[in-house]
């Protein structure tokens, strides 16, 4: 799922993601009629990012891209698995009516309507937990992310990074995130162990 407004989020900008600690500029308005010279000075001042594309690029959410099918295919392998089980013993409850009164019967389908909804209720909070654990993660890289993107948006000699979303029209050069996922493969790799595990079977 994409995620959007990453690093508006975590830097905390609003249209604004990073900005480089130089003097001030002249301020920038873009039109579809935009001249030459504005052109210039918007390829001087600006830089453009697109942040799930940083992450989904980068060996850090390459990992746990992994790590989350590695346990979807787990998980679901679990829920045949319980399912033919489940299913299995509901024939074999429906085999026995005959042999059980009606209150035995009752007591007997109580249980294991019961027991299935508890298996239900265990396995839609696995579920949730992929979706936790990516949500952790993505929070760990892009907290970690602004020194990084600041030394890159200096190297490029750009004094503004924002979202690729936000720019209607462009010119070429103005992204970075290739270079952003290099230097954030260089700082943090793929991130290591994470602080809160993904421990499903």
């Amino acid at each position: 799922m994409r995620r959007r407004g990453a690093l508006a989020s975590y830097l905390g900008a609003a249209g604004l993601a990073l900005a480089a600690p130089l003097p001030a500029q002249p301020v920038l308005e873009f039109s579809l009629g935009e001249d030459a010279q504005t052109a210039e000075v918007a390829q001087l001042l600006l830089r453009t990012i697109d942040d799930e594309r940083l992450f989904r690029e980068s060996e850090f959410g390459q990992r746990v891209a992994q790590e989350i099918d590695t346990a979807s295919r787990a998980l679901e392998a679990e829920n045949d698995r319980l399912l033919a089980e489940l299913t299995a013993r509901e024939a074999e409850l429906t085999e026995l009516r005959a042999e059980m009164t009606v209150e035995e019967f009752r007591a007997a389908a109580s249980a294991f309507d019961i027991e299935a909804e508890t298996i239900r209720r265990d396995q839609a909070e696995k579920r949730q937990r992929l979706v936790q654990f990516e949500d952790s993660e993505r929070r760990r890289f892009f907290g970690q992310s602004a020194p990084v993107l600041q030394q890159v948006l200096e190297q490029s000699g750009g004094l503004v990074l924002i979202d690729a979303r936000a720019v209607i029209i462009g010119i070429p050069g103005l992204d970075m995130t290739e270079e952003a996922v290099e230097a954030m493969n260089t700082a943090f790799g793929d991130g290591g162990d994470p602080p809160f595990p993904l421990l499903i079977p």
